[in-house]
This record gives C-alpha cells, structure tokens and sequence, in this order.
C-alpha cells in the first residue's frame, strides 16, 4: 500500500477510489490496521504538538528503531522505510514527530495555553477540564485556552462540527465563538456546524443563547437557526425534523418514517458523495431503520432492497432509479 494514500487517507483528502483502497487494505490484515493506526497516532501527535521541522530525522530514526527493536520485535517486517517522500523516507518523518513529541511533551504541557483538536478522516469524543464532552465530526477543529478556563469556559469552532455536551456551572457560562457568531450557556447539549461563512446551531436539551451582529436570541430544544456572517437582521428559527444532525455522536442514523430525499441529504453531507434520484417522486419514500456503524453501500444496499430500486455509480455520483 502507498504511504501517500494512507497519508492523504488520514488528511481527509484521498478520492473515492483512493479510499475504497486503503479501507480495503486496513481491513486485509490485522498487521495493516496497526500500522495505520501508528500513522494516524503520529499525525495527530504532530497536530497537537506543533512539531517543530529543524529535527535531526536521521537520529530520530534510529532512535525509533532501537525502541521499536526492544518493546516490538514482531513488527519488525511491517515498518520499513521503503518509500520516500521528497528527500526522506516516511518512516524516518514518523519517528521524527515521535519522538519530538514524546521528548517535548511536558515542556508544552508546562508553557503551552492553547490546546487543539483536530479531525481529518475520523470523528473524536473528547473531555474539557470543567468535564464537559465534544463529540467532532470528521474534518473539524476547534481550540480552547487551557490556562484560563477554569476562569472562562470559552472554546472556539474554526471550522467543521462539533455536539457539546456541557456541565452545568451558573458561575460559570460555556461560551462557544465561531466566525462572529457566540453562543452561551449554563448546562445543555447542542450541535454547531461551522462551513465557509456559515453558522448553524441545533438545541438538543436546555437553551442556547446566541448572539451576531448586535442581536440576540434563545433557543430551546429542537430548535434550530442558520446565521451568515454577513446577516444584519433577525435569524430565523426553524425547528429540526428528526435527530439526524447528531448522527456523527454514535456513528448511528435513526430514520423514522423519513423522507428518502432527506436520508440520501444526510448521507451526502456525512460521506461527501452525490446521490441522485433519477425518480424525484422515489424521495418521498418513507424509511424507518437504524444504521449503527455500517458502511456507507451496506446501508445504501439496504435502502434499494427495502423499495426495490437500483442504485448504479457513474462517475461521482450515485444514481438512485
């Protein structure tokens, strides 16, 4: 398997064929899925630690191999620094993150007041300090200031999205800012979304005071608004249909009598893929099932048994008939 898939695999920035192929490989052997998942380890080390380029990657290397040698002799013939990229190999810019990370870990945890999180091609749960829980979506990041937020409990979305689930604290509001939009509360659960120069927030449990632009509303549960960082006026605020906004939580899609054009949405903003229905009339198909932890065709595949139709590639996009 090459290194670069795996690589642009973890980056979230592999093609569609690209994918099937790593997916297939993890799945070929026990060894493999290991060995991508050092990989995804080593990035995400290297996201968070801020790896610095000037390393001696040579002496990393060797350093990595004597451990690997001691605590690992039987992966010996699965981590070989075979393939380049650029000038180096990429087993020799594993370890140099590694052990950078590792020799640096606790000058950063000392000195360092923010903390990261970032998803590529997978979701992460995570805990806050107060012990508040964010659920993020694939391709997310968001950022808080460690050394202040047992005084401030304020964290910012960059991009993506993410489910809090927050502690309550009355002396202490959770306040979330995502391009100029900010929102607060005591203790509730409640979806964000940040895309381009759009801010969309669904209340689960409790309320959610949010402010732009010199305006502010509340929303309660199952309520839902759209904001652009552009809008002057007043947000609308609609209420959600279903609970399919939180479907990256659990890895879980509950459809209840939905409207087939709104599983095929779901699943296009959760796989990044195309779906047409070549029938318009097919969207008003009615599904209850639930999805937990399936495949994207495992669950497309039920859906054409279900209302016996057929479901054929071409090119990018799926054809539903």
């Amino acid at each position: 398997m090459k290194k670069e898939w795996i690589t642009k695999y973890i980056l979230g920035e592999e093609t569609a064929e690209e994918r099937v192929l790593v997916e297939q490989w993890i799945k070929q052997d026990k060894d493999h899925e290991t060995e991508y998942l050092d990989m995804k380890k080593a990035w995400e080390l290297g996201e968070k630690m801020k790896v610095p380029l000037e390393v001696d990657v040579d002496r990393a290397w060797n350093d990595f191999v004597g451990l690997r040698d001691e605590r690992m002799p039987y992966s010996k013939s699965t981590v070989k620094p075979k393939q380049k990229i650029t000038s180096m190999g990429w087993w020799k810019i594993v370890a140099a993150i590694v052990v950078v990370c590792l020799s640096s870990m606790l000058i950063i945890s000392s000195f360092s007041q923010e903390e990261y999180f970032k998803t590529r091609a997978y979701t992460r749960r995570s805990s806050l300090p107060d012990g508040s829980i964010i659920s993020m979506n694939k391709r997310s990041e968001l950022s808080y200031h460690s050394s202040l937020f047992h005084k401030t409990r304020r964290v910012n979305l960059v991009k993506g999205e993410a489910f809090f689930e927050v502690k309550k604290d009355t002396e202490r509001p959770f306040i979330i800012e995502t391009g100029k939009t900010k929102i607060t509360v005591m203790g509730t659960s409640f979806h964000v979304r940040r895309s381009g120069q759009e801010t969309e927030v669904v209340v689960a449990t409790g309320s959610v005071k949010v402010n732009y632009a010199n305006q502010e509303l509340v929303l309660t549960p199952k309520q839902t608004l759209i904001i652009q960082d552009t809008l002057q006026g007043k947000a609308k605020v609609d209420t959600v249909p279903d609970q399919l906004y939180k479907y990256y939580v659990h890895q879980e899609f509950i459809f209840e009598n939905t409207p087939l054009s709104r599983v095929l949405d779901i699943f296009s903003r959760a796989y990044g893929q195309q779906f047409i229905l070549d029938n318009p009339d097919h969207g008003k198909l009615l599904l209850t099932t639930t999805f937990r932890e399936q495949k994207m065709s495992e669950m497309i595949s039920v859906i054409g048994q279900t209302f016996n139709l057929t479901i054929e590639k071409r090119g990018n996009a799926y054809h539903i008939k």
